[in-house]
């Protein structure tokens, strides 16, 4: 399959919506382009949705949840798992959207973004049979029962990044529709494609229309539309901390359910005893995986000055033989940025650091040719200060730091030094260590000898600037639900 000919092309040929099980031309006919990040070309355009279009697709989520036949809780497992199964079928197709639409080398949407989508769709569709109330005995005399009963919170609205566009549309699908809820989701408007194949997947899986419903669009309109609906129950967003903060004000103003998951400079922490190889692996795939473009990655190395060289060299050696190219090249590891703006933002966070003292010990220089190409870069003696040390610069950037000492009350200060909470790792094979790191780091998760991802099954989330509310296991599909108390006398 050529470049010239992908998979996405019909759905951003003629730019729709997907409201109420069907296609739908946007209410002001304007469009945004689409462009490939390996190449910097318009490959297409997608829907700029507005308020009206907005509120047509809460308004068929509404119609949905109001129709007297409710959509029974086996049903909606089975439409999970019947989407799930719709994305292995469709898994060569969904992975050459991805590679196109947000530049993913396609070894990496075939191994990773793929296949994980249909085991998030998986994994939450059990939970629709699963989600209960309860009873309690009641602290007073005569005779009475009192019980709770989990109810879907309403409509929610869902808008995702454009990092991991297929598995962000399976990690706010999933819980929602277990839980009972319709949905209005808008994808971010630089890779929108694979959301809309996803929506029109479901026609065929058993979801009735209006359950789910994709606007596309800038956040400012289609978003800020989505959030100010009065017909919205709940905002879940997953984005920067900057836009965050803002839908959580609008949402705390109306008293509208909201969680947010926000930006990570994650530190990870290396002791002197920690198995270095095993180390460097593991904090080479955080920080350069898609381009560093994850929310957790493990962005700031807090390495003991004893093994901090060893460590280093590993890690830029790892680094150095990383393939960098085309998209489509099956022996690719790292593609482009998302965009020409981002790549200048990575760009200048680096140089920021090179002015004020810091060394690059891999990478650090630009990169010539089409698309938006990072090389992988290892900073050392990053100025305590500097921007690339204290901000989420969401790309392959590391910055390393030295310390000396093994009291642990020290370590945690430099790894808390920071405003955000979303995630910190460490490496030791001391239980003691790792029980006490776990202890006093404030992060909503704590890795010891890992920094990859969690498992569906834990909670996921931030503390801090990171944000609030969590997502995966039975937290993140309540957080789609509604506690009421009944109390009856007899």
């Amino acid at each position: 399959m050529t470049r010239d000919r992908w998979p996405g092309a019909a759905l951003i040929d003629k730019p729709r919506h997907f409201i109420a099980g069907d296609w739908a031309a946007p209410a002001g006919g304007s469009t945004i382009d689409v462009e490939d990040p390996a190449t910097g070309e318009r490959i297409g355009a997608i829907a700029a949705g507005n308020a009206q279009d907005i509120d047509r697709a809460v308004g068929a989520a509404q119609e949905a949840m109001a129709r007297p036949v409710k959509w029974l809780a086996t049903e909606r497992q089975d439409a999970l798992l019947a989407l799930a199964a719709a994305i292995d079928a469709h898994a060569e197709e969904l992975a050459r959207i991805e590679m196109r639409d947000g530049g993913k080398p396609i070894s990496n949407a075939s191994r990773v973004d793929v296949p994980a989508s249909a085991a998030i769709l998986r994994y939450f569709a059990g939970w629709a049979t699963k989600l209960s109330g309860e009873t309690t005995e009641l602290s007073q005399q005569g005779g009475a029962r009192g019980f709770t009963l989990r109810e879907p919170v309403g409509v929610v609205g869902q808008i995702i990044p454009w990092n991991y566009p297929l598995m962000g549309a399976a990690f706010k699908i999933g819980p929602a529709i277990a839980a009972g809820c319709a949905l209005v989701l808008k994808p971010a408007e630089q890779t929108s494609v694979s959301t809309l194949r996803l929506a029109e997947l479901t026609r065929a899986c058993g979801f009735p229309p209006g359950f789910i419903n994709v606007v596309t669009g800038a956040g400012a309109q289609a978003g800020g539309a989505l959030v100010d609906h009065p017909g919205v129950s709940k905002i879940a967003f997953t984005g920067s901390t900057a836009t965050g903060r803002e839908i959580a004000a609008a949402c705390g103003r109306q008293m509208k359910r909201v969680t947010v998951e926000l930006g990570g400079k994650s530190p990870v922490i290396v002791m002197p005893d920690a198995d270095l190889d095993a180390a460097a692996r593991a904090i080479a795939t955080s920080i350069f995986f898609n381009t560093g473009q994850t929310c957790s990655a493990a962005s700031r190395l807090l390495v003991h000055a004893g093994v901090a060289g060893a460590l280093l060299d590993r890690i830029a050696g790892i680094a150095g033989s990383m393939k960098i190219g085309r998209t489509d090249d099956p022996d690719t590891q790292l593609g482009p940025a998302i965009s020409a703006v981002q790549r200048e933002r990575i760009e200048g966070f680096v140089a920021g650091a090179l002015a004020t003292g810091a060394r690059a010990i891999t990478g650090g220089d630009l990169r010539e040719g089409p698309g938006y190409f990072v090389s992988p870069t290892v900073l050392s003696d990053v100025h305590a200060q500097a921007a690339a040390l204290r901000e989420e610069i969401f790309g392959p950037v590391l910055c390393a730091v030295p310390f000396e000492t093994t009291d642990l009350d020290e370590i945690a200060a430099l790894a808390n030094d920071t405003p955000y909470g979303l995630a910190a790792y460490a490496w030791t094979r001391d239980l003691s260590v790792a029980n006490g790191l776990a202890d006093r780091l404030q992060a909503g998760t704590v890795r010891i000898n890992a920094c990859g991802g969690g498992d569906l099954s834990l909670p996921a989330g931030g503390v801090k600037a990171s944000g609030f509310g969590r997502e995966n296991g039975r937290a993140g599909v309540e957080a789609y639900t509604e506690l009421k108390t009944v109390t009856m006398a007899y």
